[in-house]
């Protein structure tokens, strides 16, 4: 795995993130934090995508050796422009720890630099996967409720983005 390639998964994932959040802006307040039935897991679609941003942040803690983050409290998120807010400045942390990284970085294990341990660029498509999988929760929510994001395949992100090509 290369730079370029990390930098495409990275920027795919906050696209896909974009097209959520921007169809949560249009759902009712109470929509996105009332309790979820049946529950996938988080109660609320504000659960599940404060998680999806807390799991982003822990992550990209851990790879640049920062103290433990504390774990984000849903209820700390009022409304969607607060969660939006949020997440715009983890992606900014994400591209500015992308653009610091080396081949030989991406290639290292990240936690001791030997052994069995998962090397940085496997963590990093780890959170891009894990975001897809909340994506796909609070998309199907959304579309519930008649705000269906659409698409958010990889390849469309290309389509829109060739200068990842």
């Amino acid at each position: 795995m290369d730079k370029t390639e990390i930098t495409a998964l990275i920027a795919y994932n906050f696209w896909a993130n974009k097209r959520i959040l921007d169809k949560c802006e249009q759902a009712a307040l109470d929509d996105f934090t009332r309790p979820l039935a049946p529950d996938p897991g988080r109660g609320s679609l504000r659960g599940i995508l404060v998680h999806a941003l807390d799991a982003e942040m822990g992550w990209r803690s851990i790879l640049q050796f920062h103290e433990d983050t504390p774990i984000l409290d849903e209820q700390s998120f009022g409304d969607i422009a607060a969660l939006k807010a949020r997440w715009a400045v983890e992606e900014n942390a994400w591209f500015e720890y992308a653009a610091a990284l080396g081949s030989e970085d991406l290639n290292a294990h990240y936690k001791d630099g030997a052994g069995k341990s998962p090397r940085v660029w496997q963590i990093i498509v780890h959170v891009v996967n894990h975001g897809t999988q909340h994506r796909s929760e609070a998309a199907a929510i959304l579309t519930g409720y008649g705000l269906s994001p659409g698409e958010l395949d990889f390849d469309l992100f290309l389509q829109e983005n060739p200068d990842y090509c």
